[in-house]
């Protein structure tokens, strides 16, 4: 049985601390109210009003007021050691593109966009009016190793809710804002009640901490993708046409007795290009450690890239059953969209990223690395032999298990079958 770390989103108050507290929570959800405007302010900064209204209308499909409020209160967040997240070529595509370096975004008719490793576009805006490209590059600057965590905690999030009607609605899923921060292992900062006494509760989490969840949110719905998948349809490979946003969310709020708006959550799903792989019950997704999460965008950076991209390679071998096959440190660092620093190759670059890959193994993201080619590290330019050296990178035992059991043919027949049920009844 799968062991879940429960995590509570806020403590329980003795009656002495029951009004202070209420009065911080209120505090707290106006200002993530004001914390939404403001970014989605910034965000728009560049758009006429009419482009802004449209713009901001459209990323979050309305402000629902009330109805909704009983999804939030069913959500009950837990971590747990594994999240199987969605693993499509949008997804892959926006990670590469929130990572690239800002110059490898090309300007086009109008627009700029980001071609990816597998042939699809990112652009930023709407199908109908793509961002031009001053609005876009304020946008792209934002972009970051923050984005795609929030990426993958919430589709994953909403891989696990989208087939419970008690969290979930018309194919979006209730989401709270300081579950996503709860996934990254963001502490809330405490203090004591009152002078002389020890006991201690929460003030939660951070203006800038929230800030940023806000943003990355709003960076996600700003994201489209077009370009040509291939999918399986009765055994055949078909090429099918995509072109619209990543991911939508909705803002869920409530009125207080002064007709202020308090938001409650967020809704959140894919963009419509996922019921297209889903019709011809093409399902593609990984088993992600839920470590990964916990890894700081800024310190450990390298590491982070790594093993995102790790999740993606190991879910296409694990197609084939062999995870074994070595990959050169020059492929590995380019899909990871890490920038090899030329300058200081041996005397900084090499050290960190050999330590980045110590520490996902160490960590237990990664179950063994090994340089299988010989390096000299005594002859004067070695750096090249470096990026031509191979790897191999295996994931660790429970998540070779783990996709052993997801490939069970009688498995698959079973998943099939009931995802089959579930979209009759919807």
């Amino acid at each position: 049985m799968e062991k879940h770390q429960q995590q509570e989103l806020n403590l329980v108050p003795t009656n002495d601390d029951t009004e202070a507290l209420l009065t911080e929570d209120i505090e707290s959800d106006n200002e993530l109210s004001t914390l939404l405007d403001q970014t989605l302010a910034g965000i728009t900064d560049y758009m006429t009003e009419e482009e802004a209204t449209e713009y901001i209308a459209r990323i979050l499909d309305g402000v629902e007021i009330e109805s909704e409020n009983t999804l939030f209160e069913n959500v009950t967040p837990y971590i747990p050691e594994n999240i199987k997240i969605t693993n499509y070529r949008p997804d892959q595509a926006v990670r590469e593109a929130s990572l690239a370096q800002k110059n490898m975004w090309k300007p086009g008719d109008g627009e700029i966009s980001y071609l990816a490793s597998n042939t699809l576009e990112v652009y930023l805006g709407t199908p109908e009016r793509p961002l031009e490209i001053p609005q876009a590059l304020k946008q792209i600057r934002q972009l970051s190793e923050s984005t795609v965590l929030t990426a993958r905690i919430v589709l994953g999030l909403w891989n696990i809710r989208r087939h419970n009607d008690r969290v979930s609605k018309n194919g979006s899923v209730a989401i709270l804002l300081e579950e996503i921060l709860q996934w990254q292992g963001v502490q809330k900062h405490s203090r004591v009640a009152h002078p002389g006494t020890t006991k201690r509760y929460t003030d939660g989490y951070r203006t800038e901490q929230k800030q940023r969840v806000l943003q990355d949110l709003a960076l996600l719905a700003s994201c489209n993708v077009r370009g040509n998948c291939t999918i399986t349809v009765k055994g055949k490979s078909v090429s099918i046409q995509v072109d619209g946003t990543y991911m939508r969310y909705s803002v869920v709020s409530r009125k207080t007795l002064l007709n202020e708006r308090i938001i409650v959550g967020f809704l959140v799903s894919p963009g419509d290009w996922i019921s297209t792989y889903e019709q011809h019950q093409n399902y593609y997704l990984a088993e992600v450690d839920s470590q990964i999460f916990k890894l700081n965008p800024q310190n450990d950076r390298y590491a982070l890239r790594i093993a995102l991209y790790m999740t993606e390679r190991w879910r296409e071998q694990a197609k084939q059953g062999d995870f074994s096959t070595p990959i050169m440190m020059s492929e590995l660092l380019a899909a990871s969209m890490i920038e090899v620093d030329e300058r200081h190759m041996t005397s900084r670059f090499v050290p960190r990223i050999e330590a980045s890959l110590e520490k996902l193994e160490s960590m237990g993201i990664i179950g063994k690395q090994i340089c299988i080619t010989d390096v000299d590290r005594n002859q004067t330019r070695w750096s090249k032999d470096w990026l031509a050296s191979r790897w191999e990178i295996l994931p660790p035992l429970k998540l070779i298990q783990e996709y052993q059991a997801m490939n069970n043919p009688l498995r698959k027949r079973v998943r099939n079958k009931t995802r089959t049920r579930e979209r009759e009844q919807q």
